[in-house]
């Protein structure tokens, strides 16, 4: 037994000392995660107090459940409503849209175009949510935006499809301008997972007369169905995550009913009115739900799909 445990240590210390530069280099960003991921986990613990950042954690009071009772009775349902809307049609629209856009790519037969579209795709992930909600408003605003004006003078329209003053309509270009803004970027993941397909498949299928259409059907889509589903299974477990500098930035008055989502209310009543434990608490509530879906959908999948995060 000692001496199996001695053959395993030396293993584990011989993988070290090959790939030394490696963990080296990995090491400044496990520092990163623990401090700014990890540690602050610990704060949590202020969601079942009153926090006072005189009395410190230890010595504000303990309330309990106190700040997620509040939060239930609030105007939960129409924030949970807000918050579903805009990640599930998020989710609906935006998660095929990569996958196409790659297989679309993917299959461009000069390489500089291609290099030249990738490249292209990837800005309007750097593009900030500010210049974003000018550009809507240029094409988006009531009177004087662009869509607005050639429908009108088109005799389409005699007043305003409304994106920027009714609800359900600024829902749905909340979502068009996220699955532009994200598309180009979560496409990364497959460009990377379509050239990792073997190509001798392609030629294996090309001289039995394969069609394009059919290569992507049958060779690549099946080669990256893992990459899909775990994507997928992250998709799934963020449906809480519907944003906050869009709705901050894009919403008004007119259409904050339907922007109001889980983070905005987090900040409003956390930060803006300095109740930090019931800022702490939505958060907690969210993350809470996030794990559970986690884990319910990757239990899903691998019963439905037979692939999971685990295999």
């Amino acid at each position: 037994m000692k001496n199996i445990k001695s053959q395993n240590r030396k293993i584990v210390w011989k993988k070290i000392k090959k790939y030394r530069w490696m963990y080296l280099m990995a090491f400044p960003g496990m520092v990163w995660l623990v401090v700014f991921w990890y540690l602050p986990l610990f704060g949590n613990i202020i969601a079942f107090t009153d926090y006072k950042p005189v009395l410190g954690v230890f010595g504000s009071p303990w309330v309990g459940f106190k700040h997620f009772k509040e939060l239930f009775s609030m105007d939960f349902l129409k924030i949970m409503r807000n918050t579903l809307v805009l990640s599930i049609g998020s989710l609906i629209v935006g998660f095929p849209m990569p996958i196409i856009f790659a297989l679309m790519v993917s299959n461009i037969a000069s390489s500089r175009y291609k290099k030249i579209v990738q490249t292209l795709s990837y800005v309007p992930h750097f593009v900030s949510w500010v210049v974003v909600s000018s550009i809507c408003f240029i094409f988006f605003a009531p009177e004087s935006g662009v869509i607005n004006s050639v429908l009108r003078q088109l005799g389409i329209i005699s007043g305003s499809l409304g994106f920027l003053e009714k609800g359900p309509m600024f829902v749905i270009m909340m979502i068009l301008t996220n699955v532009w803004k994200s598309t180009g970027w979560s496409a990364i993941m497959y460009f990377s997972a379509i050239a990792g397909v073997d190509e001798e498949l392609y030629e294996a299928a090309e001289i039995d007369g394969a069609t394009r259409m059919q290569k992507i059907w049958y060779i690549t889509l099946p080669c990256i169905i893992p990459t899909i589903v775990i994507m997928l299974i992250l998709a799934i477990s963020n449906i809480l995550n519907a944003g906050f500098e869009q709705q901050m930035v894009m919403a008004n008055g007119l259409v904050w009913d339907w922007a109001d989502v889980i983070d905005t209310h987090s900040y409003r009543y956390g930060l803006a009115l300095l109740r930090y434990s019931y800022g702490t608490a939505v958060g907690f509530f969210k993350s809470v739900v996030s794990c559970l879906l986690l884990f319910l959908s990757n239990v899903l999948i691998k019963k439905f799909v037979g692939y999971s995060l685990y295999s």
